[in-house]
């Protein structure tokens, strides 16, 4: 038996399905269930699994970065999905129910997954309590990691179900005490849970992001750019209000995500809306842009078991991406972390507000040589300190996986 064998409807929607849909129409969380696994024979070397909600998932950024380099680093890796997305990926993404068939087949002795709400899944904590399933928790699989000897490693980023708040830690190292490695590089969660494991912030592919200074032998326009989801604290609104006072004839604005609907909130001089990109058509932006504008801000905390409360990593996954390319970060910070980038050296710092924001990039061509300066600064810190291989090596190395 595996855990095929108990698949049942699973058809809640995504908030963003990108032509997404359940593999094998999903998994159970039913609890009780009962698996009768052959323990895999000792291996002479660990084989890991990476597990996954929704993968690959190009929009995700570090996650699709992260299984790539997992892949150069560890070629006999196998991955494994819980939903069918449509984005190409060099490996096959087998549906994550087949996972207890497969990791006995093929000896996996380790498997590794990031996000605090998919990994309490996995463990048997049924995040969701007694309500539906949110789509990005794991299903329990606590039965079979168990007595199959498959250990379970995992990363707690930012966001997917942690919050800064007393019951969001609770669960952090509720998970942590289930998992055999648990990383983090988040001071609330390393300095407030025993036995975190600190990595290095390591999430950038900086090949793939290569440095291009060709954009600043046009400077006839500030060319900026903003690309990010749609909650609130991303800073959309921040972004075109800031704009909407900026004359078309010294500056313009790509905007992406899916933000199209408000095209008509700034003249097509000023802004392109291009609504979500492929990393490939990100990366051409990048070696136009100037600017990378991430008027960040932290989420109110809400009602316990609402998952809100997220403060966002600093620099976020698309802003270090477009760093590596060579473009000036203005961003706020409300994490105030200076672990790796350091105000006015390698990027310029401005609170979340349009006003602000305003005043700052009309700054920017009042002295264009330390803007390029602190551009080329930022992209080398960048890709010195948070190539991604970097850190998938380190976590590897932990696991005892060569």
């Amino acid at each position: 038996m595996d855990l095929a064998d108990y698949v049942t409807d699973f058809s809640l929607p995504l908030r963003d399905p990108h032509q997404a849909r359940p593999q094998v129409n999903g998994v159970s969380f039913a609890g009780g269930v009962r698996y009768r696994v052959r323990r895999a024979r000792r291996r002479s070397r660990r084989r890991l699994a990476y597990l996954d909600s929704m993968f690959p998932w190009m929009r995700s950024g570090f996650r699709y970065q992260e299984a790539r380099a997992l892949l150069e680093l560890a070629p006999d890796t196998r991955f494994f999905s819980l939903w069918e997305l449509t984005d190409p990926f060099p490996a096959p993404v087998q549906p994550l129910a087949q996972f207890p068939r497969i990791a006995a087949r093929d000896e996996i002795t380790d498997a590794y997954g990031v996000f605090q709400l998919f990994l309490a899944g996995l463990v048997g904590m049924k995040p969701s309590g007694e309500g539906p399933p949110h789509p990005m928790e794991g299903p329990d699989m606590s039965a079979f990691l168990r007595r199959s000897g498959v250990r379970l490693h995992g990363m707690i980023y930012p966001g997917g179900g942690l919050t800064e708040t007393t019951e969001g830690i609770a669960q952090a190292a509720a998970l942590t005490r289930r998992l055999t490695t648990t990383f983090s590089y988040l001071p609330e969660v390393l300095e407030n849970v025993e036995g975190v494991t600190a990595v290095d912030k390591a999430m950038t592919d900086t090949r793939f992001y290569s440095r291009s200074d060709a954009r600043w032998a046009q400077t006839e326009k500030v060319v900026c750019l903003f690309a990010a989801d749609a909650p609130p604290r991303k800073g959309v609104d921040v972004a075109l209000k800031a704009f909407a006072g900026l004359p078309a004839d010294d500056f313009h604005l790509h905007v992406v995500g899916p933000h199209e609907h408000r095209a008509a909130e700034l003249p097509q001089e000023l802004a392109t809306f291009h609504g979500w990109l492929s990393p490939d058509e990100l990366r051409d932006l990048h070696r136009q842009t100037h600017v990378f504008i991430s008027p960040v801000s932290a989420e109110p905390p809400g009602p316990a078991g609402t998952l809100t409360g997220v403060t966002d990593g600093f620099p976020t996954q698309t802003a270090s991406d477009a760093m590596s390319s060579g473009c000036l970060l203005v961003s706020a910070n409300p994490r105030a972390d200076d672990s790796v980038l350091h105000a006015g050296v390698h990027y310029l710092e401005c609170e979340a507000d349009a006003r602000r924001l305003r005043e700052c990039l009309s700054a920017l061509t009042r002295d264009w040589a330390r803007v390029r300066g602190i551009a080329q600064a930022g992209s080398a810190q960048v890709r010195s300190r948070m190539d991604i291989r970097h850190g998938v090596a380190a976590k590897l190395a932990h696991m005892g996986i060569r």
